[in-house]
This record gives C-alpha cells, sequence and structure tokens, in this order.
C-alpha cells in the first residue's frame, strides 16, 4: 500500500523536471556575440558607373577640389579625370578649380570655379552656379538645352558661355562666342535670338522675351579680345577648345 504514494511523488516529481525545462528553452534569448568591426553609419553605398549607363566623361581637370554628386544620393566623391557621369548626376568645383565633360552625343562643356552643374535627360544641362562654356563638336548638330534659374538657352552647333554672379541683381549673362543662341523663358511662347560676339543679361523675375531682346547688345572688339586672352575657360586646359579657330576668325587678336 505504501509505493503507490511513492510512485505518484515521484511521477510527479519528473513531470515538474520537464516542465522547467521546458519553460527554460522558451524564454531563454541567446547572448549576442561582439564584434571588433565598426558599424557603419552610411546607407548611401556608391556603385560603380558601368560603361552601359554612361552618359559623359570628365576628361580634364585643372586644379582641384572637383566634386561629383552620384545618382540618389547627397554625399560627393572626389571627381577624377576619365571618371563616368550618368543623367541625374552633379559635378561641382571649388576656388580655382576647372573641369571639362564630354557627353557621347558630340556636346561638351567646362565650367569654372565655385560651379555647380547637374547633368539632365534629353541633352539638357542644368547651372546652379558658377560659370560655363558648352560646345557641340564641330561637324555635328546636337539639340543642347540649357537650364538657369531665370532662363533656358538653346544651342546648335554653337560656343555659349553663361555666367551666374553671385549677386544675383547683376543679371545671367549669356554670351554667344560663336554661332546663334537662342534664350526663352519655361512655359512661354517665344524667345531671344542672338549671334556671335552678342550679350544679353536676364535678372530675376524678367518674364517679358521681348524687352529681353531689346537688352542684347554687340560687345566691342577691344572688350572681346580681353575676353579671349584672359578667360580661364578658353585658356587653362590642356587641350584648345575644338571651336577656337572659329572663335578666333570672329575675334582676331
Amino acid at each position: 500500500m505504501a509505493t503507490k504514494p511513492l510512485s505518484r511523488w515521484c511521477l510527479g516529481l519528473v513531470s515538474l523536471t520537464v516542465v522547467s525545462l521546458i519553460a527554460g528553452c522558451q524564454t531563454s534569448t541567446p547572448t549576442p556575440t561582439n564584434s571588433s568591426s565598426p558599424v557603419s553609419t552610411n546607407t548611401t553605398a556608391v556603385e560603380p558607373v558601368s560603361p552601359s549607363e554612361t552618359f559623359a566623361t570628365i576628361s580634364d581637370i585643372q586644379k582641384q577640389p572637383v566634386w561629383v554628386r552620384r545618382l540618389n544620393t547627397q554625399d560627393e566623391v572626389p571627381a577624377q579625370e576619365n571618371m563616368n557621369l550618368r543623367v541625374g548626376e552633379t559635378i561641382r568645383t571649388e576656388g580655382e578649380a576647372l573641369a571639362q565633360v564630354e557627353l557621347k552625343n558630340g556636346l561638351s562643356f567646362r565650367i569654372g570655379s565655385n560651379s555647380v552643374l547637374t547633368l539632365r535627360p534629353d541633352n539638357r544641362l542644368q547651372l546652379e552656379a558658377g560659370e560655363m562654356i558648352a560646345w557641340v563638336e564641330p561637324g555635328k548638330k546636337v539639340p543642347v538645352e540649357i537650364e538657369t534659374p531665370v532662363a533656358i538657352a538653346g544651342i546648335r552647333g554653337t560656343t555659349l558661355y553663361i555666367n551666374m554672379p553671385e549677386d544675383p541683381k547683376e543679371g545671367i549673362e549669356f554670351f554667344a562666342w560663336e554661332g546663334n543662341v537662342a534664350v526663352w523663358f519655361p512655359n512661354q511662347s517665344g524667345e531671344c535670338l542672338f549671334k556671335s560676339g552678342e550679350q544679353v543679361k536676364i535678372t530675376p523675375g524678367e518674364t517679358d522675351i521681348y524687352q529681353v531682346r531689346q537688352q542684347v547688345k554687340k560687345l566691342p572688339r577691344q572688350l572681346l579680345l580681353k575676353r579671349r586672352r584672359q578667360s580661364p575657360l578658353l585658356n587653362n586646359f590642356d587641350k584648345p577648345l575644338p571651336t577656337l579657330p572659329k572663335i578666333d576668325k570672329i575675334v582676331p587678336s
């Protein structure tokens, strides 16, 4: 008769042990392992540009720093010669740095000091600050649009210079070194046409293209010569501008 309570007591002890083991397995958490490697907080990894994605190439850099903001990131990386660029990427210069970029379609441009330019789709360039000179390879016809905060400039086989002064009240300068240039306002009809050696300045807030036409003026020969001799965008690169022979015919020394 005494063995039955003992058996029940042993069975209860075994059951309690099993339940404790199961509960322990369910409530235990793995201990994290320590790593000596630092945790990266940069989630905007820069991917290399494949040849199939290439829209343009940085062909020349004169002085540094020159920066490139890659696609889908706010981070900038140091620019290098022969670096490939995609649509949507931005190139920026500081100080006296200069850079030349060549597009696959025959369009090329140079940007001067403290300039910011973004590559846009459909042969469009967006100049956000500084100065630039753009041209189309001789013999090619490439419709190109250059967007600025005040107006859009169109070049077709032209060498065009644009300068955005730090003081916006001075107006953004559009100057045709050679060939014909058209300037117009976004979402408006009509345009302002000017040609080799002519300049027009447009200030923020202007919307009357008729008034802009009245502001076109031809620069005096002495001023053209001074620009030709002193322009870093014309003279401070390893290779001469391909359209320089045309410019020198218009501005004989």
